[in-house]
């Protein structure tokens, strides 16, 4: 098997890499993102992050987001595929929205794309009142999510619920999608990546 990022051929080098979970990444570039791998809180709900999010994982994100690789789809969750399909077990994923300008951009749904690994059910029930491209907004005008999503009108979310995100960068779009949801609704938090400072 080769890395999906490098291209080496991925060996096992030595006891501990052949009794590790099988990966689509080397050693070497796994190394390079920076493992959390913890449960926590995120705005009081429980939530599970896998990586701080760092220059390695960034790089990555955006070669399969933005330059439309999508062979590096599984990279983000294959090592924890069964633990996370394990934790989410009689959950449905409802998928964060993108901005509408860039999921014509890309013609694919990336989180439905890094997520089906996992073979839970998903929705995509959010909507923006406005569509901004987060990418391009100030740290000001991001805040501002929070209050930008609304549950779309034929949305009928599940009891037991995960919000599923790539990347947690303010939390105002989790927060706003959290807000959204039933009082009564099971609620957990899961983002592969986390900037720093940003858990709360």
């Amino acid at each position: 098997m080769r890395c999906l990022m490098c291209d080496r051929t991925i060996t096992e080098e030595s006891l501990a890499d052949f009794f590790r979970e099988t990966d689509v990444l080397c050693t070497e570039c796994r190394s390079k993102w920076k493992r959390i791998g913890r449960r926590t809180r995120f705005a009081g709900v429980p939530a599970f992050l896998l990586y701080e999010y760092n220059e390695a994982f960034s790089d990555c994100l955006i070669q399969f987001k933005e330059c439309k690789d999508e062979a590096l789809k599984p990279v983000f969750l294959y090592p924890d595929r069964r633990r996370l399909r394990w934790m989410f077990r009689g959950r449905t994923l409802l998928l964060l929205p993108s901005s509408r300008e860039k999921r014509e951009e890309r013609g694919f749904s990336h989180l439905r794309e890094m997520f089906e690994i996992l073979r839970l059910p998903m929705m995509e029930p959010f909507e923006k009142r406005e569509d901004r491209n987060q990418k391009q907004s100030s740290r000001k005008d991001r805040l501002k999510m929070e209050r930008n999503l609304v549950l779309r009108s034929d949305a009928s979310i599940p009891k037991k619920v995960v919000l599923a995100d790539d990347v947690i960068t303010t939390g105002a779009t989790m927060r706003g999608a959290l807000a959204c949801l039933p009082r009564d609704c099971d609620v957990m938090v899961f983002a592969c990546a986390l900037t720093p400072g940003k858990e709360k």
